[in-house]
């Protein structure tokens, strides 16, 4: 006699994980519209690109922390949780290395 295991993965994706996606993309989104911006303007975007740029960064760590956060939802499938909070995280940490080098 055969012994079958199953097992079901939850098709409920979680909310705050696909937020946390949402979220890196736009700022992925600035974060290259910045860059072209800079790029036509020379380097001499001043406070526009300051703001924007300062935006994104707050925007992507958001959403490493709705991506963090999202791993506590029961019976959801943890796949966006885990792309969002990667994907934030990548995007922080690459606008605070901007910041820094812009600062010294």
């Amino acid at each position: 006699m055969k012994k079958y295991k199953y097992s079901l993965e939850p098709d409920i994706k979680s909310k705050k994980g696909w937020e946390s996606i949402v979220a890196a993309g736009i700022s992925l989104a600035l974060l290259l519209a910045g860059a072209v911006i800079s790029l036509v303007m020379k380097g001499n975007g001043g406070t526009f690109l300051g703001a924007m740029g300062l935006f994104s960064f707050l925007l992507s760590a958001y959403g490493f922390y709705l991506g963090i956060q999202s791993f506590s939802e029961k019976n959801v499938n943890h796949r966006y949780s885990t792309i969002g909070s990667m994907a934030s995280g990548i995007l922080a940490v690459l606008w605070l290395a901007l910041f820094l080098t812009g600062i010294s």
